[in-house]
């Protein structure tokens, strides 16, 4: 029987590498650095742009020191936990895994911080506007106070494709069997047709809409970021102590060092939830191929390998 250069596990839902070994489709799209020859297809996977880092990484489940040849880790993606697992080994203790977004697919929640308060589970009731100050993280991975200087909004269509996949992040005029843009959006269950990424069309059935907005903010020193409510905390929030120990008043320091000081270059190498520069063409960079990715891994972890 076939075994997953991935994750040691044999059988299941495999496809073959591009070095003639074999790996099963759900490690694949969870594993960041690994491709798809053909996204449709799933196949063939290549996983040559897995760094020698990651391949050494020990699965806590079953305890077996990775090799280039017998498996892959994914880590726990909250901060910097250390802990990490074969896809499978984890699929299989139930840990919490889901869609991402960009520059990752899956975001992987160990049993640790299942129950901790965190990014994806913070509670956001309060309206966010423009003009307020907030505190973010700066790209120097440190927290400061910001302002609010604009909140734009767009609204995507959900949309669920006739192989159980889906999508919901799909521009209203990619539906192309309705004019959307100028009927409005259709009707929930109603069959419509999709053009993807690919230039192909795909039978789907509309679900409903889903706006994201975007926050853009400004820090003290000039520079500017864009990101989600959820990653924005205001004045009167409790902040997570992972965003306490991270955070720097910089009412005074409008100069380039205190935002890009010694110990803060120092902390950029911890690992953190942002793109490592190191790897950042290893990444899935092209938003089509990423929707199509966690729309498929969602469907696997659905139904198993």
């Amino acid at each position: 029987m076939k075994e997953c250069c991935l994750c040691n596990l044999r059988g299941g839902a495999l496809k073959q590498t591009t070095d003639k070994k074999w790996a099963h489709v759900m490690c694949a799209i969870a594993i960041p650095e690994v491709r798809f020859g053909n996204v449709i297809e799933r196949t063939p996977i290549d996983t040559s742009r897995i760094p020698l880092q990651r391949l050494k990484l020990k699965c806590i489940f079953c305890r077996q020191r990775i090799k280039k040849i017998s498996g892959a880790c994914i880590q726990c993606s909250y901060g910097r936990c250390p802990a990490s697992f074969h896809v499978t080994c984890a699929h299989a203790a139930g840990v919490l895994m889901e869609p991402d977004d960009w520059p990752y697919v899956v975001y992987i929640t160990c049993f640790r911080h299942k129950i901790s308060q965190n990014v994806k589970t913070k509670p956001f009731e309060k309206a966010v506007s423009v003009g307020q100050t907030v505190i973010a993280k700066h790209r120097n991975t440190r927290y400061y106070s910001c302002r609010v200087i604009e909140v734009t909004s767009q609204v995507f269509y959900e949309v669920m494709f006739d192989d159980g996949s889906f999508s919901r992040d799909t521009f209203p005029e990619d539906i192309v069997s309705r004019d959307c843009l100028k009927l409005g959006q259709p009707a929930e269950g109603e069959v419509v047709q999709v053009k993807w990424p690919d230039g192909k069309l795909y039978g789907a059935k509309y679900l409903g809409t889903n706006v994201a907005y975007m926050y853009n903010v400004e820090f003290e020193d000039g520079s500017q970021i864009a990101t989600k409510r959820e990653e924005l905390y205001t004045l009167d929030e409790e902040l997570p102590k992972r965003v306490r120990a991270r955070f720097s008043t910089a009412s005074d320091m409008r100069f380039e060092d205190t935002f890009y000081g010694a110990d803060i270059i120092q902390g950029q190498k911890k690992r953190q939830r942002v793109l490592s520069s190191r790897f950042k063409n290893e990444y899935v960079d092209d938003p089509g191929y990423r929707s199509f990715l966690k729309a498929s891994f969602q469907k696997k972890c659905q139904k198993g390998l």
